[in-house]
């Protein structure tokens, strides 16, 4: 098969109605010989966009040099070009390869859609690479899964990945660049044999497809059986985490302790995949069952991971992420000393929490009862003037809220309504001097409700 052939049965399938196709177009041999390919099916296909998107990392003293050649080639070839400048904190060098590609995948989702689709220039050498890579990493079925040919492009809802080349070979890339007479840039970095990537490219892949010449494209194959295989077990963590998750996407651990260790383990992974965490280690998963799941009931058990920390409360498993502490925090809202103030209020919360904006108007927002919500309403009695009228978070001393008998402690009343120890800093309190108004979504303080109030609206 040609790669003229390769490249539209890849897209066939995905180009039936009007896409943006947008290559990632760095320039070298893989990238270039895509662009060029992608010029020829411009003209068979004019009703679609196209886009090369050039990522100048600025690693190599040639970026500046590449990034010209990059637009010109792409302006001969009549394809639209863009590029964009990152910077790297660059660590070793296993680090750095995952920042790079990170930092190249945010700087290309800026020009996506939910109708576009990502061009990847990898071939069938390029997939054993990252198959030995994860083998020698000990990663599982899904890293032995390696490059998928299509698979949605997460950082941007509804856009597709596409590799129109991965069953093509490095050798089949060359020849057509030679036959087409194209210039490329060589990565001097490509030399460098203290990435990983680069040994196994160099001395290792050479020596095993000397001995087994088809070892690239056995390797694709198991490379699919495997991501078949992690299929499977999707599915079937897809139908426990139907039965098994709870509030605030957390895990009900008297339904976790009725799957077997395998099955059990698998819908934990499952369930950090949907967060869009890393995958935790199998010691992880074993102390996450002996020192949260299984700890004492009166402890306060928690793990911390590079994904955060596992935490239990009342029978559930929590993953939670790192917050700053808010406990100190208290924020003075200004303008607020009279019921018909002229213009809303607002006030920024601390640690990616939102905005409160304080209406005397009535807002037509939808109404939630829960502080998980992304916009929750709140009607309060207006401060008198003179009060000064502050946010704080966690709190301390008693309330009594409306609509109940006697007064409680703040940490009783958290309690009561179920809000587990790492979220109670996450709750705004509203004060009228160093009196405690409300805890936004929970409850209002007797005396402080009123219908006809401030409409104190928090968004998240």
């Amino acid at each position: 098969m040609t790669l003229s052939s390769h490249f539209s049965t890849a897209l066939e399938s995905l180009t039936l109605d009007k896409k943006q196709l947008v290559l990632a177009y760095s320039g070298g041999l893989d990238s270039h010989v895509l662009l060029h390919l992608l010029a020829q099916y411009k003209h068979a296909y004019p009703q679609h966009e196209y886009l090369a998107v050039h990522v100048h990392h600025g690693l190599s003293d040639n970026a500046d040099t590449w990034l010209v050649h990059c637009r010109n080639t792409a302006e001969l070839l009549d394809v639209a070009f863009v590029a964009e400048k990152v910077q790297l904190n660059i660590g070793n060098r296993e680090s750095l390869e995952a920042t790079a590609r990170a930092a190249r995948y945010q700087a290309i989702a800026k020009h996506l859609s939910a109708d576009s689709v990502l061009l990847l220039g990898q071939h069938v050498d390029d997939q054993l690479e990252t198959f030995l890579l994860q083998l020698k990493r000990g990663a599982g079925v899904k890293g032995l899964s390696a490059m998928a040919a299509n698979m949605p492009f997460i950082e941007v809802s509804g856009a597709q990945i596409c590799r129109p080349l991965l069953t093509a070979t490095q050798t089949q890339l060359q020849e057509y660049a030679q036959a087409q007479q194209l210039i490329w840039v060589e990565d001097e970095s490509n030399q460098d044999q203290s990435y990983d990537r680069n040994f196994l490219r160099q001395h290792i892949i050479p020596e095993l497809k000397q001995r087994w010449p088809n070892i690239a494209k056995t390797v694709h194959r198991t490379a699919e059986l495997c991501a078949e295989q992690q299929s499977l077990a999707d599915e079937i963590a897809g139908e426990d985490f139907i039965k098994v998750v709870s509030l605030n996407e957390s895990l009900m651990i008297s339904e976790l302790a009725q799957l077997s260790l395998a099955r059990r383990n698998n819908l934990i992974r499952y369930w950090l995949a949907q967060q869009g965490e890393i995958m935790p280690s199998r010691l992880h998963l074993q102390k996450l069952w002996a020192e949260v799941v299984n700890a004492s009931d009166d402890a306060n058990p928690q793990l911390s991971w590079q994904g955060g920390q596992f935490r239990r409360y009342q029978g559930r498993l929590y993953n939670v992420k790192k917050f700053v502490e808010l406990y100190e925090v208290k924020l003075e809202v200004s303008n607020l000393n009279q019921r018909n103030f002229s213009t809303s209020v607002q006030v920024e919360l601390p640690d990616n929490l939102g905005k409160l904006i304080f209406s005397a108007d009535q807002v037509v927002e939808p109404i939630t009862n829960t502080p998980t919500q992304e916009a929750l309403i709140t009607v309060l009695k207006p401060a008198a003037v003179g009060k000064i009228v502050s946010v704080g978070f966690r709190g301390k001393g008693k309330c009594k809220p409306a609509g109940r008998n006697g007064s409680r402690s703040i940490k009783k009343l958290y309690q009561e309504y179920q809000v587990a120890p790492w979220l109670r800093d996450r709750v705004p309190l509203i004060y009228y001097d160093d009196k405690l108004v409300c805890a936004l979504g929970l409850w209002i303080c007797e005396g402080y409700e009123d219908g006809n109030g401030w409409n104190v609206i928090w968004r998240k």
